[in-house]
């Protein structure tokens, strides 16, 4: 290999880790600024998979799985004998944080036979199906079966609570305003190292950002289905300190995400945003 050879392949493999180095902290962005943009572009940026249930009424229920903007739905139910049954439809936006379609019944093969024949699964459409949020952790189901109506309030259900505890390198999407420093207002993306110690109901997230200036954020968590929030008061190496709410708290295969928004006693400044990291643990 000749000198000149070698310094061109010396001079692609730089190029090559500088797009690498580029898109993973275009990826690492993402989650952050796309919860935004679908927001503004589908009217909607929670997640409404889930199990929905009415806590007065244990023993029914619903179970939602969505993708994109287009929601699943299965009711589990009683019918007017009291036999179990359950009835299906796919939702489809129709308003700001509503959805609607056609609701289904299905018969088919016994599922002890030794194999499944599609063919004999039959579809009855028994009436249509209406699902609206009105809060990350609340909807109102609406159905009707046959021409009978029904409507009831929801709510996530809890099955167990999650465990952030870990390090994580995160990206941070924050807006500032109202701050008593200029260079503290408007839009910022940024990398921080968060590291939480959470116990079911308590948790504290330390955050320390590339200036080597660190937050730590303590409260109390509750979690509604498979979403977390914290209601957290928090003090900062900058003397700094105030009430920061987290939301929409997801705890996944080495990551983790949120919200959150707040507000400083002593600088008035407020603070919104999202942030997103993987696990250095």
């Amino acid at each position: 290999m000749t000198p000149r050879a070698g310094t061109a392949r010396r001079k692609l493999s730089m190029q090559a880790a500088i797009a690498v180095a580029w898109m993973a902290a275009l990826l690492l962005q993402l989650p952050a600024w796309a919860a935004r943009s679908v927001q503004e572009k589908t009217a909607f940026s929670t997640d409404q998979s889930d199990l929905w249930w009415n806590a007065a009424e244990s023993g029914w229920g619903m179970q939602i799985v969505q993708q994109a903007d287009v929601l699943f739905a299965t009711l589990f139910v009683y019918d007017a004998a009291g036999m179990p049954t359950f009835y299906t439809a796919t939702l489809v936006p129709v308003a700001l944080l509503a959805w609607s379609g056609d609701l289904y019944r299905t018969t088919g093969p016994y599922f002890g036979a030794a194999t499944f024949d599609p063919s004999g699964v039959v579809g009855r459409k028994v009436g249509t199906m209406a699902w609206s949020r009105a809060s990350a952790d609340v909807g109102l189901v609406q159905y009707t079966v046959d021409g009978e109506a029904v409507a009831k309030n929801v709510q996530r259900q809890l099955l167990r609570y999650e465990n952030f505890t870990g390090t994580y390198s995160a990206i941070v999407r924050m807006q500032g305003s109202s701050c008593p420093a200029a260079s503290d207002n408007g839009d910022s993306t940024l990398p921080y190292t968060i590291t939480v110690t959470h116990d079911r109901q308590a948790m504290t997230l330390r955050w320390v950002g590339p200036d080597g200036r660190s937050c730590e954020f303590g409260g109390s968590y509750d979690q509604q289905g498979h979403l977390g929030q914290l209601a957290a008061s928090y003090a900062c190496s900058t003397t700094e300190r105030g009430s920061m709410a987290f939301f929409e708290l997801t705890n996944g295969v080495g990551t983790i995400s949120g919200r959150f928004q707040g507000h400083s006693d002593n600088t008035g400044c407020d603070r919104r945003g999202a942030f997103t990291g993987l696990s250095a643990n």
